[in-house]
């Protein structure tokens, strides 16, 4: 009878732990926060960064959550599991902490060992007691194993952003008329219209009312950029195309009709 007590409540624990690591493995990131309720002060101790360092050394994906986060972490933040540090009871002569993982409703989805620490320096005993803790978390075979309904959130924001940037673009190209009608301070005979821009070749930005002109090294005008509503986004005058900008990176795009591969640029405000 002993033993089958002892058969069922160690398969009751196993089911358990597995419930746990499956979870955990639900989840493609992980949130540290730039600030612990044990501390005073932000990053105090590098406890912080310790447990980030952590997190990414032991093959999680941790960010501060102060960080430029990844595309599909801004557009859902359940996928990141939030950590934090708290102090664990009875610890009267000993820093006793442990790790807490919660999911972004605030449900704890699993919580380290406690660790401990005899160090009267608050720094060592807090790193110390940190690392032990984390100790849970190292021995998980952790692997992130996305699911159905996160796939299609996350791929239905990044339709709906894209349609959003297309939107601004059609209504930039309606308003084009107009901008080009209010250009009057360049004369049209003294620009060197581009049938494509020239990926070697480094265009300078003028401001003049209503945009800007690109120079090239000659110096010569060869192309006039009219503002838009849309940020970043510039019509070029005399011709069905846009100048934008994306990551980073500037890029020419002219619909003659259909929509032609965008050309990247070297423009230099």
């Amino acid at each position: 009878m002993f033993k089958k007590i002892i058969f069922t409540v160690s398969f009751i624990l196993m089911s358990l732990c597995g419930t746990a690591q499956k979870d955990i493995n639900n989840f493609k990131y992980v949130l540290v926060p730039k600030t612990f309720e044990i501390s005073n002060s932000e990053d105090q101790y590098q406890l912080n960064s310790l447990l980030k360092f952590l997190f990414n050394k032991y093959g999680y994906e941790a960010y501060f959550t102060s960080d430029d986060l990844p595309e599909d972490l801004k557009i859902s933040r359940c996928l990141a599991l939030n950590s934090e540090v708290a102090k664990a009871k009875g610890g009267l002569f000993k820093t006793k902490l442990e790790i807490t993982l919660k999911d972004c409703f605030g449900n704890i989805v699993m919580t380290s060992q406690i660790g401990e620490s005899r160090e009267k320096d608050y720094q060592k005993a807090y790193t110390e007691a940190i690392r032990e803790a984390f100790e849970t978390f190292q021995n998980l075979d952790y692997s992130y194993v996305a699911s159905q309904d996160e796939d299609t959130v996350v791929q239905s924001s990044v339709e709906s952003d894209y349609e959003e940037k297309k939107a601004d673009v059609v209504i930039a190209q309606r308003k084009a008329d107009k901008i080009i009608d209010e250009a009057k301070d360049v004369d049209d005979e003294t620009i060197a219209v581009l049938s494509k821009p020239d990926t070697s070749e480094i265009y300078y930005a003028q401001p003049i009312k209503n945009g800007f002109q690109l120079v090239n090294s000659e110096p010569r005008i060869v192309m006039i950029l009219l503002n838009t509503a849309a940020k970043n986004v510039f019509i070029v005058k005399g011709k069905s195309a846009i100048v934008f900008k994306e990551d980073g990176f500037w890029y020419y795009s002219e619909n003659n009709g259909e929509l032609e591969e965008q050309q990247s640029m070297n423009v230099k405000f």
